[in-house]
């Protein structure tokens, strides 16, 4: 049996290795579900506030329920990135190619080199702390995130603009 404790030691066990997978595919679930309950609370929340702003011409409304589609978008931009930082992590521990230490949950243990940014952030040419803080251009130019909060976006800066 490898010896756990060793930095940068590998599960070389095959159940190790498998339970291993399951904890970060049990991550990965968890984070696409949370995605899912944010666009499921935004809904009803939006519906509310554009349906109030135009039966009772209140554009402050309108704006109110933009911001939500603001931050529900930050919110599962956020949960996106690290959905896809996980399954990064998931294809190193399966394929077995990087030295990836045993039963880790640190995705940043899949990159290359610790100073490496994630594919999913800011080019390296942006400050380190737009990457930390905000999820980059590919994660918003996702099918699940760009359509979705960009319909819903423009259409409440355009109630907000109209109504009043």
């Amino acid at each position: 049996m490898p010896d756990l404790e060793e930095p940068g030691n590998a599960a070389s066990d095959p159940e190790d290795r498998r339970k291993h997978l399951d904890f970060i595919q049990a991550i990965v679930t968890r984070m696409s579900a949370a995605s899912s309950g944010a666009k499921g609370w935004l809904l009803p929340v939006v519906a509310a506030t554009f349906g109030y702003a135009i039966t009772k011409h209140a554009n402050s409304v309108a704006l109110l329920g933009t911001g939500a589609v603001v931050l529900f978008a930050f919110l599962d931009a956020n949960y996106l990135r690290q959905e896809k930082a996980y399954r990064r992590l998931y294809k190193a521990v399966a394929t077995g190619t990087n030295s990836v230490q045993a039963f880790t949950l640190d995705p940043s243990h899949s990159l290359a080199s610790p100073d490496d940014r994630a594919p999913e952030g800011w080019p390296a040419w942006m400050p380190e702390w737009i990457d930390r803080l905000v999820p980059g251009p590919s994660v918003w130019a996702s099918w699940s995130i760009g359509p979705f909060y960009g319909v819903l976006l423009v259409a409440g800066i355009l109630l907000t603009c109209l109504v009043g």
